[in-house]
């Protein structure tokens, strides 16, 4: 009888095994097929691992980490992962919080002695949440001067702030990332702790997970082994990007998906359990108008099709970054690419839509519109048709894309941005490769094309404001920013505005049509203001995360 048993239970178990093992390797043919354009010898790729029920269930290199010398991808190899490190500041933050060392309403005036007074109290729960209103360091620094292939550093962000002389905003007032927050977090955790950001992360987090390839730069000199290298894709093929950051607490976390397992465990089994330090973690923030902001601790919440999701993505040089959980399917997934051309919208959605087989609706989400809109051939579209195309359209406040046909291709250019070209995928429908979405316009009842939309987004037409060429002349001169420490000439050639910074070189001013007086630019929009006699002295920069920089005229 005990060896009928025996027998009985070893074929179960034998069975179990077969059924798991086959559930692997389908799950491994869905991922070969989801990465394969990012596999191959001649290119750069990525790497990815999924977890679930707290065991990794698939981990995979696709593609080159070095392309110069043949060496592929793998689990083992080393990304930046740009703001996905922030949940590591947040962490560290939450700590300090369950041992009492810091509060939340705490005002960081208290352990950063250098920040300027803006004559409004800054709380650390306000860096948290990204409701500061400090200008965002990225956008803030190129203005400034700073090439995107040379060195950002920590310091240099540092005095930036320190510099600093009005906030985007009142603080508590709204919601805008701000990178600049969490390095001030990390300045926080340093101040308190008395020990550099890397070895409080060191001691506390990645020694005690055995996260033995991971590690906040604080050095972009030091050599780091198995680091995949990034690439961006070219006209000539793939180049390397060159990044010099060490801008830790906001990002510059190297680490591997084999590392990052260990953490994305490690969470997973504390918010089961109710750790304090990972439930303040999960807490929201709040407005001063009571709003909700769905982000703290370098996490955002969110949820997708009906599924709660806790994620954060990251990009810097030519990394791309996701780190995704679904708490209630204890699953969750990592995918780190070292190529310019990994699409962050639609990978991540067809590895979720791979994984959870029971979502609420088809799987007909942006995301996938846009895989078919790129996949789908181009078409050639009539002349006159794509005429009644050409205007500009408003996004939102002070964002406009303005539409023109240039040589049978219409183009694209938005407040700030260059031109783009758009590929016909219907009569209507055009793809936009820069923007990885497509725009659609809309006819009314009367068969005018009055409306086109973007992503989600409608934008009506607008008759744009133009200035007259006798008034171009008088926004040329020499603007200099106190603030910024930099000075840009503005010329003017032939009725085009042209703006030059020694650094940055010359780049043209577009007008926005949204404004009078307004143009858009390389590093931002730019407002140009009077004074009582009706005369420009000056102009205000601004971005996405950057408001009312001023720059005086002084010629």
């Amino acid at each position: 009888m005990k060896r009928l048993l025996h027998i009985f239970l070893f074929t179960i178990q034998f069975s179990t095994n077969l059924l798991a093992q086959k559930e692997i390797d389908s799950l491994a043919i869905k991922m070969d097929a989801i990465f394969n354009k990012y596999d191959g010898k001649d290119r750069p790729g990525c790497a990815i691992s999924i977890i679930k029920n707290n065991e990794v269930i698939f981990k995979k290199g696709y593609g080159m980490a070095n392309l110069e010398y043949n060496i592929p991808n793998t689990p083992t190899s080393v990304f930046d992962i740009a703001s996905v490190s922030k949940q590591f500041a947040g962490y560290a933050i939450a700590t300090l919080l369950h041992e009492k060392k810091i509060s939340l309403d705490d005002d960081i005036h208290k352990y950063l002695l250098n920040i300027p007074d803006f004559g409004k109290k800054i709380c650390i729960r306000h860096l948290v949440h990204h409701i500061s209103g400090l200008r965002d360091w990225p956008q803030t620094l190129h203005a400034a001067g700073w090439r995107w292939d040379e060195t950002f550093s920590f310091e240099d962000i540092l005095r930036m702030v320190k510099n600093q002389k009005d906030l985007d905003f009142d603080p508590g007032s709204k919601y805008s990332y701000s990178n600049t927050g969490y390095n001030l977090l990390a300045a926080i955790v340093e101040k308190v702790s008395g020990q550099s950001f890397r070895v409080w992360t060191d001691m506390h987090i990645f020694k005690p997970l055995g996260m033995i390839s991971s590690h906040f730069s604080d050095d972009y000199t030091e050599v780091v082994k198995n680091m995949a290298y990034s690439y961006y894709l070219s006209e000539k093929g793939f180049k390397k990007s060159l990044s010099a950051l060490t801008a830790y607490g906001s990002s510059s976390l190297f680490t591997t998906i084999e590392d990052l397992s260990k953490w994305a465990i490690h969470f997973n089994k504390s918010v089961a359990a109710k750790n304090p330090v990972f439930m303040q973690m999960l807490e929201e923030g709040t407005l001063n108008s009571g709003g909700k902001v769905k982000y703290g601790y370098g996490l955002a919440y969110g949820s997708d099709e009906g599924y709660k999701t806790i994620s954060h993505t990251g990009w810097w040089a030519s990394y791309r970054t996701v780190l995704m959980h679904y708490p209630d399917q204890q699953l969750s997934f990592i995918i780190l690419s070292n190529s310019s051309d990994f699409d962050l919208g639609s990978i991540p959605a067809e590895v979720a839509h791979a994984l959870l087989k029971y979502r609420l609706k088809p799987f007909n989400n942006l995301a996938s519109a846009n895989i078919i809109n790129k996949d789908a051939p181009n078409v050639k579209v009539n002349d006159d048709i794509l005429k009644k195309y050409v205007g500009s359209y408003q996004l939102g406040p002070v964002w406009a894309v303005t539409i023109t046909l240039e040589n049978g291709q219409l183009q694209t250019q938005a407040n700030g941005e260059e031109k783009f070209p758009m590929d016909a995928k219907s009569d209507s429908t055009f793809w936009i490769n820069a923007y990885g979405a497509s725009i659609t316009f809309v006819k009314d009842n009367k068969g005018e094309v009055n409306l086109l939309k973007y992503r989600n987004i409608p934008a009506k037409r607008i008759t744009p404001w133009q200035p007259e060429l006798n008034q171009i002349e008088q926004y040329a001169g020499i603007y200099y920013s106190p603030e910024l420490g930099s000075e840009y000439m503005i010329s003017n050639r032939d009725g085009q505005l042209k703006m030059q910074n020694f650094r940055l070189g010359e780049f043209s001013l577009g007008i926005d049509p949204t404004t009078e007086n307004q143009f858009s630019s390389n590093i931002g929009s730019i407002k140009f203001y009077k004074d009582t006699q009706n005369k420009i002295v000056g102009f205000k920069l601004s971005g996405g995360r950057i408001q009312n920089i001023k720059f005086e005229k002084r010629l």
